[in-house]
């Protein structure tokens, strides 16, 4: 059975993550003062010997005590392990007074191992370890895609799982270098980073490099190829696609996937209101079972699995949704470690925009449209998690794929509600994406972008502020969230009530009525005739585009006792019918 997986947005968990620590008691304070890292990977890539990764960490003055912490990095994400660097692997370090003794210190409630020093430092420190590629097999749970791949001789993977970095206030900017050492690989290597393909990064948004450099996703390797060569097209160096191997082992045309999100980028830019394009890069790896994938900095890893076809368009539908994740985006507000207050906007707006804006920009038809519209609409009525909140629902992510795949749809439902309900309540002059961009402007402005300020902007366009409270808490409950049938007539769409499960024999089936008719109209409410027994049901109905109407008795041949009141001449009496 073909399964196309659902996908993890890592950067912003990974951001999601550090503020929940930052939030809760330490042990160990947090450098609070400017601190210039440089940060170098030299791949160690020896023909016949396994691929290995050494990572070097230069601090320049931290200026710490002894008993402190020098870097700290997480032991896992989810269900997936970072590396460990323990006694048998261990991580180094030497400052200006010679050796550097570290000892580990496990933080079992947020997962984070950190490297206590055994002495003051002194001057400089310069940390050393080597990251070990994890071993995986057809056993190997699915997961967040952040581990060290070892892929056709060469290595993938993300900041995340393979580098230590200090415990850095959040208040403070710091200088942080990040380059590649290719002195150990075959002159042919190929290398390739989020954050560019030169041989050296320096972050210049120096509040957010550690999350940056964490939330790189990376690709190094002699079969490492890009697409389209820089040499072959220098205007698209903004974008690129890369792969090892050959595109005869990946199930799906790779140029064409790239062309199309290329441009879909490019759309979205000017959308979102982005000055300058930002390079966007996607990362193919394969997989030994299932599809799927993780969002990270400016880019996105596609993971495949040979033996599997999947459509060319669910790759394509797939990747838009990741792409939108570089834009709309709400913050997680603080002590909310599961992120169940801002996931089902993170995942519902990339799924809003991922059905809705390629058929806007042209890459999409009407029927395609329709067709991906209806499939996350069935996804979100029939999932058997439907009924659960936000929080259970974040709680079970990564053991039940139901909650996995429900902030997705149950998102994109509310987008749909509260868009039609903005529209109708600005008369058309303001729709939901003058809310979402406005909030994406908050967070460019260094303003409040998470679960207030959304209500507050979503309340001000709908005059109702109160209202808009009650909207997102029927949602986050887990509350059924219907689409009135006028609900998705701001989009140019309609939703038709179709007649389906006609008995045979019934005084419906006996009237004419068929599965198929479209309903144009109810001419008498339910109620009316559920409380009037001599009272008809009508119907405007519409069948091979001709419209009539149908009236018959709504009542079953079966009968039963009940009861009724008749006027007599000395009070009342009870009549049996």
């Amino acid at each position: 059975m073909m399964m196309l997986l659902t996908t993890s947005l890592l950067f912003w968990l990974v951001q999601a993550a550090l503020g929940s620590y930052r939030h809760a008691p330490s042990q160990q304070p947090l450098i609070s003062t400017p601190l210039p890292i440089d940060v170098t990977f030299m791949p160690i890539i020896v023909s016949n010997e396994p691929a290995v990764l050494n990572i070097s960490v230069t601090l320049h003055r931290p200026n710490l005590a002894a008993n402190a912490s020098l870097v700290e990095l997480y032991l896992a994400f989810g269900n997936v392990p970072c590396q460990s660097y323990n006694d048998t692997n261990p991580i180094t370090a030497i400052d200006d007074d010679g050796s550097l003794e570290l000892h580990i210190s496990d933080d079992e409630e947020y997962a984070l191992r950190r490297w206590l020093t055994a002495r003051p430092t002194s001057g400089t420190v310069n940390i050393s370890m080597t990251a070990l590629p994890r071993h995986i097999d057809i056993t190997t749970p699915i997961g967040p895609r952040v581990d060290l791949r070892e892929i056709d001789g060469g290595l993938q993977g993300s900041g995340f799982s393979v580098v230590p970095l200090p415990p850095i206030s959040p208040e403070i900017e710091h200088d942080l270098t990040f380059c590649w050492d290719l002195s150990h690989s075959p002159p042919n290597t190929i290398f390739a980073s989020s954050l560019g393909e030169d041989l050296c990064h320096r972050f210049l948004d120096r509040a957010q490099a550690k999350q940056g450099m964490q939330s790189t996703v990376f690709a190094v390797g002699p079969t490492l190829h890009r697409y389209p060569p820089v040499e072959q097209s220098p205007e698209l160096s903004q974008f690129g696609l890369f792969y090892f191997g050959d595109t005869s082992d990946i199930p799906f045309d790779v140029e064409k996937l790239a062309d199309y999100i290329n441009a879909l980028f490019t759309n979205m830019n000017a959308f979102f209101d982005v000055p300058n394009s930002r390079p966007y890069r996607v990362f193919l790896r394969p997989s030994l079972r299932g599809y799927g994938g993780a969002g990270f900095l400016s880019a996105f890893m596609l993971e495949y699995y040979p033996n599997m076809n999947v459509a060319q368009w669910e790759l394509e539908w797939l990747l838009a949704h990741e792409v939108t994740h570089n834009w709309p985006l709400m913050n997680s507000s603080p002590g909310q470690p599961t992120q169940a207050d801002n996931t089902w906007y993170n995942e519902g707006i990339a799924t809003y925009y991922q059905t809705l804006l390629p058929h806007r920009f042209g890459h999409t038809t009407r029927e395609e449209l329709v067709k991906q519209m209806n499939m996350n609409l069935q996804a979100y009525y029939t999932n058997p998690a439907i009924d659960l909140s936000n929080e259970e629902a974040a709680e079970r992510m990564w053991t039940d794929p139901a909650a996995q795949r429900l902030p997705y749809h149950r998102g994109l439902v509310y987008f749909l509600r509260m868009g039609f309900f903005v529209t109708q309540a600005s008369g058309g002059f303001v729709g939901i994406d003058d809310a979402v961009l406005e909030l994406l402007e908050a967070r460019r402005r260094g303003e409040p972008w998470d679960l207030d300020a959304w209500i507050s902007l979503v309340g001000g366009a709908l005059g109702d502020v109160t209202e808009a409270w009650r909207e997102y808490n029927t949602m986050a409950v887990g509350g059924y969230l219907g689409l009135p049938p006028a609900a998705l007539s701001y989009l140019g769409l309609r939703i038709v009530r179709i007649i389906a499960g006609v008995k045979t024999g019934s005084r419906a089936h006996d009237a004419g009525l068929r599965d198929g008719d479209v309903l144009v109209e109810n001419k008498v409410m339910y109620w009316q005739v559920a409380d009037d027994i001599s009272r008809n049901m009508t119907l405007k109905l519409k069948r091979d585009g001709h419209d009539f109407e149908l009236t018959y008795w709504p009542r079953s041949r079966e009968t039963v006792p009940s009861l009724q009141v008749e006027e007599v001449e000395h009070g009342h009496a009870w009549s049996d019918l």
